[in-house]
């Protein structure tokens, strides 16, 4: 069990894992970070406990899961937010379909971390 789960992007994939999630109460607290009003406002229908993040700041720093739920091409924007904002001991997750071109962008964010 994780005390805050994050959803970043909940369209349609991340609206379903938000419905499990909270079915199954795997998390005390249930986080997301949505950019389209329309789906706000239906995952407004689901349950009202949700907690909607205006951006991804100091907010996040201690949440215990993250899905990242996004078309690919915003990874680049959120990962290093992501990166900024998280604890070292929170894991993270995606459901993106291919990972060559995100593995390439960590590696690169890693390597400037270190130098």
């Amino acid at each position: 069990m994780f005390n805050k789960v994050l959803i970043v992007g909940c369209g349609l994939i991340g609206s379903s894992i938000l419905r499990g999630l909270y079915s199954t109460k795997i998390s005390k607290n249930i986080l997301v970070f949505e950019k389209s009003k329309k789906n706000i406002l239906k995952i407004k229908r689901i349950k009202s406990n949700i907690k909607f993040l205006k951006n991804l700041n100091n907010q996040i720093t201690d949440v215990d899961f993250v899905i990242i739920c996004t078309p690919m091409s915003e990874y680049k924007k959120i990962i290093p937010k992501l990166n900024k904002n998280l604890n070292s001991k929170c894991l993270i997750t995606d459901v993106g379909s291919t990972k060559i071109n995100i593995i390439y962008f960590q590696i690169k964010l890693v390597l400037i971390f270190f130098y």
